[in-house]
């Protein structure tokens, strides 16, 4: 036993090969060109797109413990075998040629794992694989290789050679060990696992050809916890993916470290493919290749395995973890789980490139959370468009799996657009309609009623379903006194129409008002409790406020979040055709950002908002039934922190514009009647920005978090064109006709709208 004798010559792995030569002429492969893969290396689920992704292995480093290299061999690109890092390692015999081997397996080993060059060959049928010329027979054929030559030309050497060139080939760098020679459990060979180890190397350790179990089931003892975790064994399948005649098994011995824990055999034991495969035979010449068999062949088939993934992800050697999750996405064989004969089972690259365990974003707040956990979502408003910034953000989003590796993921679809009203309700609306008023000696008393239920409310409404609705009256009721002063409250409709009364006391102006402000950020605070009030100054200056608010919280819908707008205004008539106003408004959003609208906690949630509005309004009756209204909006948020449960950090302060112009014009044909025409663009963001949470990885591998600036201003801008009539037909029936153009609607670019509606209300 190699323990009991620390010098006893160790035999190469007992090869079997067919010389085959290659006629053609040789050519070097280039890697971004990779098309095809031998039929071995498909077996363990190798595609370009792997190769790609992992770069076909370029930049890692590959240390071949065995009989020496052939560097200039054709099988190897020009340099692509460092002759400075190459060395004789041998302790008990002399190399009269340096590394050079002299017996043709170093090399054999070195091409399997990472051979730039293609087959030469037209098509070689061997073992149940057909390869043919142009197929890439190295795993990882742009790494970069170096060899420590340990046993002589008749492919023998001690335990003590072995060990030496396992520490140099740590020294010099290596990041994958690959030792294709016999497995001893000395002391030696424990001490240069555990220092290749400590160097952050990875050690492949072939199996053995003796079909037995590893070491006759001995174990070995001295190993450090985290030699044990880059420590790997390879055991050897045919084509069918059944264990090879000779492959030696993990049987049911233990990895026992220095603190006593015991790791099987088994568990670090995986299977490749090691029958016929295809390498030079250098004691041929550089023309002759070998099919060569053993498990000295499946060994670089996983050295080469494990350079691809940790290229792909540098975390992987960081944590020292790429041995250990080519074990976990193995391809189970033979008995359920990992079992004695083919230990944890067939090498799998296609489940190893793919996330393994439950994907994870990090949130504002440091906190990690599932992907598949991902609630709520983000519905955009017309002033943000289809927030194509951020989706394109979103759509290549990094998270990452339970090996700390960066995957990209699909988050897009957190963000929806909503229909535009063009779209769901192509019917007119009563925006240039009044409440109706009663006057008495004391004023007059104007109110607007309407049952929810009311199938007039929900004309051209897809999907609504009165039966579901609880029956509700909502409203409001202004009281205007002899002296001017407007006062008024409501219930669950717009206040724009009390507070354009309450601060122009024109009834004309107000219905105006109501169109422009429909669109606007005041339009974000409607549906719940109104207050409004307005007096006279002096006989041409008004002032006016206003409270409205969105449903409350209740009983009923606990979960309502709550905006609110207070609004001021000032107006002033210059003379009987000129008005002008100004106002002044703060808008609260508890769970929305002009109108882009989030549950609590989303992870799309961009927190409370504040936003002040300035509005300025010009008015001039061209007669008593014509009048012209010229509208404008300057609205401001304050930057904010986002929501620490979201993916969104912070937002700077954004502005946004509105403006229209509206004529109106009563008794046109017949008395009560009315022609509406207006052109407006609808509240726009016009600048700002919302900071992204995301995540890069340093050379390393190790996540980097960083806040991603990125715009929410459309890439369109709104202009709506709406004309509209309205005739009584009877006392208590009204015919409403509208059309209306709608540009780039929702601020999407080409989301054109072109609607017709005619509605005809009839009372019995």
């Amino acid at each position: 036993m190699i323990a009991q004798r620390p010098h006893h010559p160790l035999p190469l792995k007992q090869c079997s090969y067919a010389v085959l030569l290659a006629m053609t002429c040789f050519t070097y492969a280039k890697q971004a060109h990779a098309q095809t893969y031998a039929p071995w290396l498909r077996q363990i689920g190798i595609t370009n797109t792997i190769e790609s992704a992992a770069k076909w292995g370029q930049g890692q480093l590959l240390g071949v413990v065995d009989t020496g290299i052939n560097a200039t061999h054709p099988q190897f690109a020009a340099g692509q075998v460092s002759q400075a890092l190459s060395s004789c390692a041998s302790v008990s015999f002399r190399c009269s040629n340096g590394f050079a081997d002299d017996n043709g397996h170093g090399t054999a080993v070195a091409s399997i794992a990472a051979g730039n060059r293609t087959s030469q060959f037209s098509t070689v049928t061997a073992g149940g694989y057909t390869t043919v010329a142009g197929n890439f027979i190295g795993v990882a054929p742009a790494a970069n290789i170096f060899s420590e030559k340990v046993l002589n030309a008749a492919g023998s050497g001690y335990s003590t050679d072995v060990a030496n060139g396992i520490k140099k080939a740590a020294d010099a760098g290596a990041w994958v060990i690959n030792v294709s020679i016999t497995y001893g459990n000395d002391a030696n060979t424990v001490a240069a696992i555990n220092y290749a180890a400590s160097k952050g190397a990875f050690i492949v350790w072939a199996g053995g050809n003796s079909a037995q179990n590893l070491l006759s089931n001995l174990s070995t003892s001295g190993l450090s916890a985290a030699a044990i975790q880059r420590l790997i064994f390879a055991g050897s399948v045919n084509s069918a993916n059944v264990a090879s005649s000779f492959t030696n098994k993990p049987g049911s011995g233990n990895l026992v470290s220095t603190t006593g824990a015991t790791t099987n055999y088994a568990a670090r034991w995986i299977m490749a493919p090691g029958e016929s495969i295809i390498a030079p035979y250098t004691l041929a010449g550089n023309s002759a290749y070998s099919l060569w068999s053993g498990t000295s062949m499946a060994a670089p088939v996983v050295s080469g395995a494990l350079m691809l993934l940790q290229n792909a992800w540098p975390i992987l050697k960081t944590n020292g973890t790429t041995a250990n999750l080519l074990l976990a996405t193995a391809t189970d064989l033979g008995t359920k789980g990992t079992d004695s004969t083919y230990g944890t089972g067939l090498v799998n690259m296609q489940a190893a490139f793919n996330p393994y365990g439950a994907l994870t974003v990090t949130k504002a707040n440091g906190q990690t959370i599932a992907v598949s956990s991902l609630t709520g979502s983000l519905l955009s408003s017309g002033a943000l468009g289809s927030l194509s910034t951020i989706q394109t953000k979103l759509a290549n989003y990094t998270a990452f799996d339970g090996y700390a590796r960066n995957f990209s993921v699909n988050l897009s679809g957190l963000i929806k657009t909503p229909s535009s009203p063009a779209t769901t309700n192509p019917l007119p609306t009563n925006t240039y309609a009044g409440p109706k008023v009663m006057k008495y000696a004391g004023g007059e008393l104007a109110f607007l009623l309407e049952n929810t239920s009311s199938p007039i409310q929900h004309l051209g409404q897809f999907g609504y379903n009165a039966e579901s609705v609880t029956p509700r009256m909502v409203g409001y009721t202004l009281f205007t006194s002899q002296g001017g002063s407007v006062s008024g409250f409501g219930y669950g409709s717009s206040s724009s129409y009390p507070f354009a009364k309450a601060l122009y006391n024109d009834d004309t102006i107000a219905r105006q008002m109501s169109d422009f402000d429909a669109s606007n950020v005041g339009a974000l605070a409607q549906g719940g409790y109104q207050m409004t009030y307005g007096v006279s100054v002096t006989p041409a200056l008004r002032v006016a406020a206003s409270y409205s608010a969105t449903p409350e919280t209740s009983i009923m819908a606990p979960a309502a979040p709550q905006n609110s707008q207070v609004k001021f205004g000032i107006a002033y008539r210059f003379n009987e055709e000129l008005t002008g106003g100004i106002t002044y408004g703060n808008v609260a959003e508890r769970s929305s950002l002009l109108g882009a609208a989030y549950s609590s906690g989303s992870i799309l949630s961009l927190g409370q908002n504040n936003t002040e509005v300035v509005g300025f309004s010009l008015g001039y009756r061209l007669d008593r039934d014509r009048n012209l209204l010229f509208n404008s909006e300057f609205a401001h948020t304050k930057a904010g922190q986002g929501d620490q449960g979201s993916l969104f950090a912070a937002t700077s302060s954004l502005q946004s514009r509105s403006w229209g112009i509206t004529y109106l014009q009563q008794n046109v044909w017949k008395a009560n009647d009315h022609f509406a025409a207006s052109i407006k663009q609808p509240l726009r963001l016009s600048s700002g920005s919302a900071a992204i949470v995301t995540a890069s990885v340093d050379e390393l591998g190790y996540a980097v978090y960083d806040k991603s600036w990125s715009s929410l201003v459309p890439d369109a801008r709104e202009i709506d064109m709406t004309l509209t009539y309205r005739v009584p037909t009877t006392k208590t029936d009204i015919l409403s006709v509208q059309a209306a153009y709608l540009k780039d609607a929702l601020n999407i670019a080409s989301n054109n709208v072109t609607r017709l509606g005619l509605l005809w209300n009839k009372n019995f």
